[in-house]
């Protein structure tokens, strides 16, 4: 179908009775015999604009191959319900498949388009390389948070909770930590080992 010169009136896209019969295949007049035939179930604002004055001057002025109604003192254009109805009258395969082009290429063609799905990853390559983008992510957040141990140190918790378990308890955290290279592990040996010392102490 030959794209269509886009015409917005009253803030709505809409379309000439020339553009409407060129699109469904039917005479001019075919449309305007529709409309007076059917003139009960036409509803304007709703199917169809009046447009005069100063917006018809515009209209004039900016629309293209348009010289049908050049001298025209107001003008009906079609909005996307006016144009189900001609269909609906035309009830012809050509008007029905048309109508839905005009429906999603021309009357919605505004409307926010839907984003786009990224794939899901195929190859162990990809879904290695989405893994790290998604751990980039969370490493941003997390380092935009401030550290939880600068706002709360919890070497005091630690040592409270130790002095309260028993020597049997402490020896074996102390296996479990045991070669564990982590700086945070080897603080809490420390605090056992302190502990215990403390205890033999006594």
């Amino acid at each position: 179908m030959q794209s269509l010169q886009v015409i917005e009136a009253q803030g709505v896209r809409v379309l000439t009775t020339k553009q409407i019969a060129e699109a469904y295949e039917v005479t001019k007049d075919k449309i305007i015999y529709n409309f007076n035939y059917n003139k009960e179930r036409f509803i304007i604002g709703k199917h169809y604009i009046e447009v005069t004055g100063d917006e018809l001057r515009r209209l004039k002025t900016t629309c293209e191959n348009q010289i049908s109604f050049k001298y025209a003192k107001s003008l009906y254009l079609w909005t996307e319900k006016g144009a189900l109805l001609h269909a609906k009258s035309l009830n012809t395969d050509k008007a029905w498949e048309v109508y839905d082009y005009l429906v999603d290429f021309y009357f919605r063609a505004k409307e926010k388009a839907p984003e786009i799905q990224q794939p899901e990853p195929q190859t162990y390559r990809e879904k290695r390389e989405a893994a790290l983008a998604e751990m980039r992510k969370k490493e941003k957040v997390i380092s935009s948070v401030p550290s939880i141990q600068s706002s709360y140190d919890i070497a005091p918790a630690f040592r409270e909770l130790i002095s309260l378990l028993p020597l049997e308890a402490l020896d074996e955290m102390e296996k479990c930590f045991r070669g564990n290279r982590s700086k945070t592990v080897k603080l809490a040996a420390t605090s056992i080992l302190a502990e215990k010392m403390k205890r033999q102490l006594a």
